[in-house]
C-alpha cells in the first residue's frame, strides 16, 4: 500500500470518528431544553456538512496524480484541522451551557 493508500484509509477512519461525534452531538441537542437543542442541531447540521465536503475530497484525492494529490493534501489537512477544532469548541460550548442550565440561580 503506497503513502497515498495509507493516508486516505487514515483519513477515512478520522471522518468515521468524527461521524460518531457529531451524532454524540446530535443526541445531546435532542435531549436539551428547547433553545439550546435548536442552536446544537443547526452546529451538527453545519459540522455533518463540513465532514461530507472533506469526505468528498478524500473520494476525489483517490483519483488523482502525485503531483495533485501533494498540492491538495495540505488544503485538506487545513479542513481536518478546522473541523476537529469546530467539534471539540462545540462539545466545550455545550458541556459549559448544560453547567449552566443545571446550576441553581
Amino acid at each position: 500500500m503506497g503513502k497515498r493508500e495509507e493516508y486516505i484509509d487514515k483519513l477515512a477512519d478520522q471522518l468515521k470518528k468524527w461521524d460518531a461525534e457529531i451524532s454524540k452531538l446530535e443526541e445531546k441537542a435532542e435531549n436539551a431544553k428547547t433553545d439550546v437543542k435548536a442552536k446544537y442541531t443547526k452546529k451538527a447540521d453545519e459540522l455533518r456538512a463540513k465532514k461530507e465536503s472533506i469526505q468528498q475530497k478524500a473520494r476525489d484525492f483517490r483519483d488523482t496524480n502525485e503531483e495533485t494529490f501533494n498540492s491538495i493534501k495540505d488544503g485538506i489537512e487545513d479542513s481536518l484541522t478546522r473541523l476537529t477544532n469546530a467539534i471539540n469548541d462545540t462539545f466545550k460550548k455545550f458541556s459549559e451551557e448544560d453547567i449552566k442550565e443545571k446550576t441553581p440561580k
